[in-house]
């Protein structure tokens, strides 16, 4: 799952960025993050790897409760507006159990393939609204 950071701030000291993709999409991490830990990945605004000193810092979504959490103190490259992380590991079981909580739609999902030189993308999910 790839999610653009879409602003960040600090609480305590402690950097949070701030992206579209949370409970709606992550929820068993969300909810039980021992149980349901991803991988994350910083990308700068042009999908590729960031680089810097790692930072603990948090990956919210866009929830408003504060335990909408996908990764928490996770060393990464500084985050930014502009930003993406890439949350590995969700595919298509994420996919298939959404949360509908305050409305939010359900995210387009891509089929990728292809050699890196030459990747393909095939629209798998439209967005759409979920009630």
């Amino acid at each position: 799952m790839l999610a653009r950071v879409e602003y960040t701030k600090e609480q305590g000291g402690h950097p949070i960025a701030i992206t579209h993709a949370g409970a709606q999409v992550a929820t068993r991490t969300v909810f039980m993050p021992e149980m349901w830990k991803i991988r994350v990945s910083a990308l700068d605004g042009k999908a590729r790897p960031k680089s810097g000193p790692r930072i603990a810092q948090d990956v919210a979504g866009p929830c408003c409760f504060a335990g909408d959490v996908v990764a928490h103190a996770r060393a990464l490259p500084l985050l930014e507006p502009g930003d993406f992380v890439m949350l590995h590991d969700t595919a298509a079981y994420y996919f298939s159990t959404p949360f509908v909580y305050n409305s939010l739609p359900a995210i387009t999902v891509y089929g990728v393939s292809g050699p890196d030189q030459d990747l393909s993308f095939t629209v798998m999910q439209q967005e759409h609204a979920l009630l």
